[in-house]
C-alpha cells in the first residue's frame, strides 16, 4: 500500500530534524556568539530544581531583537555540560574548546517586565561538535550506544546527572571527567576562560565540566534547506510521478534510440545509459574503479544533446567536484554548466548570463557534424556484421577442413570457400577499418557534442530571453528574500533549456532551485550510498527520470536516531513497519534496490579499471562474486604483487595510537618523495587508517615532517575510509593500527564489510599495508585474518594454460625466430583467455587465433575486442586458412603492430 505523500515527507523530515546536522559548536567563547550567557551558581533548569530561571543576560534586549528579525535562521539554546580543551583544526587562530554537550531549545518569557528563561527538555539535541573530538574506547559502536545511554538518561524524571561520568568513561578515553562530580554547582564563564587560558592540552585530551548557558547558534543553511523542501513536499501531498511508480511497483519501459555515445562505453556503462531513458527509476551499481564516474558524464552528455536538462546531485561535494571536472576536462563542457557547489557560482552564472544577452557566444560548426556520424555509424555496423560473416565462414571452412567424412555438397561448399575466403587477409582488413572508424567516431562525438550543446543554448537563449533577464535580475541582488521572490517569476524550465546540467550537494537545493515536480528530465544521484534518503527526497522531487548511483558494499550515511525513535515517528503517521522507513540503516540506493520491480533497471559495472589484480582481487572475490574483470591484467602488472606487507612490531595505546605504524609510514613517505621528487610526473599518495584517532595522529607527522609544497605537489591526503570513499591515490599506505593486545571490539570495526571493502581499494597502482597483529592470533573467519592471508599467499589467479595446440606452437615458434619473445598462451586477462599474448617494446599484442580446432577455435565478440583494447591492448585477429597461406606476411603484420 502506498503511504500518503504529507505522511511519508513528514516522517523523513521528522527523522532528519532528530539527526540535525546543524549544531555543530566548537567554541562559545568565539565572536561568532556575542549574545553568550553563562548560568552562576547551579543549574537550576536540567535538574528540575525551578521550571524557569531569572535570565540576567545584559543584552537580552538585542537579543531579542534578533530573534524576532531571523527567527527562520536563528535559534536560541541552552547548553549544558560544557567541553574544555584546544582545536585541532590547524586552520583556525582561536584554538579554544569550549562546546556545550547538550542543546536544549529556550524560550526567554517576559514576566512582571522581568526575563525568565525556559528549556523544553524533550528536543535536546547532541552537539555534534563535540562528538567529532570524542575518541570512542573502540569503534563508532561506542558513539551509538553512547547517545543510546545518554537519551535514556535525559528521559528519567529527576535524573542522577553522576551518572554521566560513568557513560562518558565508559565509551571515551580522551576526556577527563572529574569535574562532573561538581554537579549541580556549574563553572563560570570567568572560571573557564582563565581554565583555558592556564591549561595546556596535548594528544587531544578534553575536560568535561558543569557549565550551563544560552548561545543563540544559526542554524545550519544545509540541514535547513533540506527541512524546507520536505515541508513544501508535504503540503503538496502528491508525490512526482516516477517516485509514485517506484513505490507501487509499476514499471514503464519507454522505448529507447540507439546513442552516438555507444562507441566510448561497454556494455554494462551502454546499458546504464539506455536505462536512464528506458525506465523512470534505474540503478547503476558501480564497484571500486569501474568507471561509475565516466559513466555518469557520458549519460548527461547524451541526455543534454537529446535537449534534456539534467540534474546531478551527492551527498558530498568531492562527488560532485569529480564528475565537475570530467565534464570540464574530458568534454569541454566548462562554459556550459552550472556548479552550485562552487565558490560565487552566482557570480559565474551572472557573468554567462550576460555573455549570453551581449551576444559573446562561438560560432557554430555542426551542421554536417551529426550525419557524418550517422553516416559512421552505419557503416561501423555494415563492417561488424561483415566481420562476424567472415568469421563464420573461417569457422565454416575449418569445420569442413577437419571432417574427413564429407557428403558431395560439403564437399563442393568447402571448394568454395577455399577459392573465396581461405587465405585472405580480409578479416583483418575489416577489423582494421573498424578500428579506425571506431577512432574518427570518438573524436567527431566530442566535438558534436560540444557544438550540439552550444547550438542549443544560442537557440534557447534567444528563444528564452526574457525569462534570463528575470533570472539574472534574481542573481543580482544581494537579499536572499529578494533572490526568492524574484525568481519566483522565472519559468525555470525555459532557464533550464539553457543551462540544461546542474551540478549541486543535496543539501543546497532548495536556495538554488524552486520545488517545482519533475523540474528536470533527469536526475542523477551519485555516491548514493552515503546519501540518507530524507535529503535525497527533494532532489527525487524534482526529477522525471532517476538514476541512482553507488556501491551497497561501500560506506552507508551515518546517523543518530535511535530505532526508538524511528519507531515513534512511524506511530505518529501511521506507517507499517517497511524497511523503506528504516532512515538510520538504509541509504537511497537501499530504498531503490528494493524498489525496482525488475532487475533489468539494476546495471551493474564489471570491469575494473582502477586496480592491479594484487590490489582489487581479496575485494573481487569477497564482496562481488569475483564479478569484476580486471583490466590491469597484463604481464607487466602481475609480473610481481603490487601489494607489500609490511609488519612492525607496534602496539594500539589507550588514545587509539600506534605510533610504530605510523612512524614508519612517515619514513616511507620521505623515502618515497626523495625517489620521485625530480620527476615530471610524481604519484598522488594516500595514508588510510580505520581509526580516526590513528589517522589524525598521522596528520600531526605529515604536517610536521613535510613542507606544504611537498603535500601539494604530491597530492597528499590523510584519512579514514569514510574520508577516502570516492577518492583514490597512486600509491596508499595503510595503518590497521591494532596488535595482538588490542581490545576486541577494535577488531570488530575492522570486520565490518563495508570498512576494509572501502579501506583496500583507494590504490591504483602499488599499496603498503603497515600492520602489528601476528595473523596466527586472529580469528580465521575475520576479514582482517584472510586479507593479511591473501596478501602473504597471492598468485595472479588463473595462471596461462601453457599447453599449446598445433596453430598456437607454429605462430609462437615463427615469432621466436623472428627474435620476439615474451609470447604466453591462454593469459587470463580482464575475465578472458587470451589464445597468444606478446609484451614487447612496451607494447602488448594479442593474438586471437580463429578457426584452428580446439578451446580457441572461435573469435572474440566486437565488444570484447573493444573491452581488451580499453586495457592498452592491441588486438589482431588470426585466422588459420591466411596462415596456412602466408605465414610470413602474418608475422610482418604483427612485426608492424610491436613496431608502429
Amino acid at each position: 500500500m502506498i503511504p500518503q505523500a504529507k505522511d511519508f515527507y513528514q516522517y523523513f523530515k521528522g527523522c532528519y530534524r532528530l539527526d540535525y546536522r546543524e549544531f555543530f559548536v566548537e567554541n562559545v567563547l568565539s565572536r561568532k556568539y556575542p549574545f553568550k550567557w553563562f548560568v552562576n551558581g547551579e543549574e537550576e533548569l536540567l535538574t528540575e530544581i525551578l521550571p524557569i530561571i531569572p535570565y540576567n543576560n545584559k543584552k537580552v534586549a538585542d537579543l531579542e531583537k534578533e530573534l524576532a528579525l531571523y527567527q527562520i535562521e536563528k535559534t536560541l539554546f541552552y547548553g549544558v555540560f560544557f567541553v574544555l580543551g584546544e582545536s585541532r583544526n590547524p586552520l583556525i587562530k582561536d584554538k579554544r574548546v569550549c562546546a556545550p554537550l547538550f542543546l536544549f531549545p529556550a524560550t526567554i518569557e517576559t514576566l512582571d517586565d522581568e526575563k525568565y528563561l525556559s528549556i523544553d527538555r524533550d528536543a535536546f539535541q547532541l552537539n555534534r561538535a563535540v562528538l567529532e573530538l570524542f575518541d570512542a574506547a573502540d569503534s563508532q559502536n561506542s558513539k551509538d550506544q553512547f547517545v543510546s545511554e545518554i537519551s535514556e538518561l535525559l528521559e528519567e524524571s529527576n535524573p542522577d546527572f553522576i551518572r554521566l561520568q560513568s557513560i562518558v568513561n565508559k565509551h571515551f578515553f580522551n576526556v577527563h571527567t572529574k569535574e562532573l562530580l561538581m554537579t549541580p554547582r556549574v563553572w563560570s564563564e570567568s572560571s573557564i576562560k582563565n581554565h583555558l587560558k592556564t591549561t595546556s592540552y596535548s594528544e587531544g585530551n578534553f575536560k568535561i565540566v558543569p557549565a550551563a548557558g544560552t548561545v543563540l547558534v544559526k542554524k545550519s543553511e544545509s540541514s535547513l534547506k533540506v527541512l524546507d523542501d520536505l515541508s513544501g513536499m508535504a503540503e503538496g501531498n502528491k508525490f512526482n510521478v516516477g517516485f509514485q511508480n517506484l513505490l507501487s511497483g509499476k514499471n514503464e519501459r519507454a522505448p529507447v534510440n540507439s546513442s552516438i555515445y555507444k562507441s566510448r562505453l561497454n556494455t554494462d556503462q551502454y546499458q546504464a545509459l539506455q536505462n536512464a531513458y528506458r525506465f523512470e527509476n534505474s540503478v547503476v551499481v558501480g564497484p571500486p574503479g569501474t568507471g561509475k564516474s565516466y559513466t555518469i558524464t557520458n549519460i548527461v552528455s547524451d541526455a543534454v544533446i537529446n535537449e534534456q536538462s539534467v540534474l546531478v546531485v551527492s551527498k558530498t561535494k568531492q562527488a560532485v567536484e569529480v564528475l565537475r571536472s570530467m565534464l570540464e576536462d574530458d568534454f569541454k563542457l566548462k562554459k556550459y554548466l552550472i556548479h552550485t557547489t562552487g565558490r560565487n557560482h552566482r557570480v559565474s552564472l551572472k557573468a554567462k548570463i550576460r555573455r549570453y544577452m551581449s551576444g559573446i557566444v562561438a560560432p557554430l560548426y555542426i551542421s554536417l557534424e551529426y550525419k557524418k556520424i550517422q553516416k559512421w555509424f552505419t557503416r561501423l555496423t555494415e563492417l561488424q556484421i561483415k566481420f562476424e560473416n567472415l568469421v563464420s565462414q573461417e569457422l565454416k571452412l575449418s569445420d569442413l577442413s577437419f571432417n574427413s567424412e564429407l557428403n558431395l555438397f560439403e564437399k563442393w561448399h568447402r571448394f568454395y570457400l577455399n577459392a573465396t575466403v581461405a587465405g585472405s587477409t580480409r578479416i583483418w582488413d575489416v577489423f582494421h577499418e573498424i578500428e579506425e572508424l571506431t577512432g574518427k567516431l570518438e573524436i567527431a562525438v566530442s566535438s558534436y557534442t560540444k557544438g550540439k550543446i552550444q547550438y542549443n543554448i544560442r537557440h534557447f537563449a534567444d528563444l528564452f530571453r526574457t525569462d534570463l533577464s528575470i533570472f539574472y535580475d534574481a542573481l543580482d541582488t544581494n537579499s536572499f528574500s529578494q533572490y526568492k521572490r524574484t525568481l519566483a517569476k522565472v519559468k525555470h524550465a525555459n532557464i533550464l533549456k539553457v543551462f540544461p546540467i546542474w551540478l549541486a550537494n543535496l543539501s543546497e537545493l532548495n536556495s538554488v532551485l524552486p520545488l517545482q515536480q519533475e523540474l528536470f528530465d533527469l536526475v542523477i544521484i551519485d555516491e548514493a550510498t552515503q546519501c540518507d534518503i530524507a535529503s535525497a527526497l527533494p532532489a527525487i522531487y524534482r526529477a522525471k527520470r532517476v538514476v541512482i548511483v553507488g556501491d551497497p558494499n561501500q560506506l552507508r550515511h551515518y546517523s543518530f536516531v535511535s530505532k526508538a525513535s524511528q519507531r515513534e515517528m512511524r506511530n505518529k503517521y501511521n506507517l507499517p513497519d517497511d524497511k523503506i522507513y528504516d532512515y538510520r540503516n538504509r541509504s537511497i540506493l537501499d530504498l531503490y534496490l528494493s524498489k525496482v520491480s525488475s532487475q533489468d533497471q539494476v546495471s551493474f559495472l564489471r570491469e575494473h579499471f582502477r586496480s592491479t589484480p594484487s590490489i582489487i582481487e581479496f575485494s573481487n572475490q569477497q564482496f562481488y562474486g569475483g564479478q569484476l574483470q580486471v583490466l590491469k591484467s597484463t604481464p607487466r602488472h602481475t609480473h610481481n604483487s603490487q601489494i607489500r606487507l609490511v609488519r612492525t612490531a607496534g602496539t594500539r595505546n589507550d588514545q587509539g595510537i600506534n605510533r610504530v605504524e605510523a612512524n614508519e609510514i612517515v619514513s616511507r613517505l620521505k623515502e618515497l618523495m626523495r625517489d620521485k621528487e625530480e620527476l615530471q610526473l610524481v604519484p598522488s599518495i594516500g595514508v588510510i587508517s580505520p581509526f580516526s584517532a590513528q589517522a589524525r595522529h598521522i596528520n600531526q607527522l605529515i604536517r610536521d615532517n613535510f613542507e606544504i609544497e611537498q603535500i601539494k605537489k604530491f597530492d597528499l591526503f590523510c584519512g579514514t575510509p569514510y574520508n577516502f570513499q570516492g577518492s583514490e591515490r597512486d600509491v596508499v599506505f595503510l595503518s590497521f593500527c591494532v596488535s595482538d593486545d588490542s581490545h576486541p571490539s577494535a577488531f570488530i570495526h575492522l570486520n565490518k564489510p563495508e570498512v576494509m571493502n572501502v579501506a583496500i581499494t583507494r590504490a591504483r597502482s602499488y599499496q603498503y599495508v603497515v600492520t602489528s597483529v601476528d595473523v596466527n592470533v586472529l580469528n580465521t573467519r575475520t576479514l582482517l585474518f584472510q586479507y593479511l592471508r591473501f596478501i602473504d599467499g597471492f598468485v595472479h589467479y588463473n595462471l596461462e594454460n601453457k599447453s599449446l595446440d598445433r596453430f598456437q606452437k607454429e605462430v609462437t615458434a615463427a615469432l621466436v625466430e623472428k627474435g620476439i619473445d615474451g609470447v604466453r598462451s591462454g593469459y587470463p586477462l580482464a575475465g578472458s583467455v587470451l589464445d597468444l599474448l606478446i609484451s614487447q617494446n612496451g607494447k602488448n599484442v594479442f593474438i586471437d587465433l580463429i578457426g584452428y580446432p580446439g578451446s580457441f577455435k572461435s573469435a572474440f565478440s566486437i565488444e570484447r575486442y573493444n573491452t581488451l583494447t580499453r586495457t592498452g591492448l592491441i588486438c589482431f585477429p588470426l585466422h588459420y586458412s591466411f596462415w596456412q597461406k602466408d605465414q610470413m606476411g602474418a608475422i610482418e603484420l604483427i612485426e608492424s603492430l610491436l613496431h608502429n
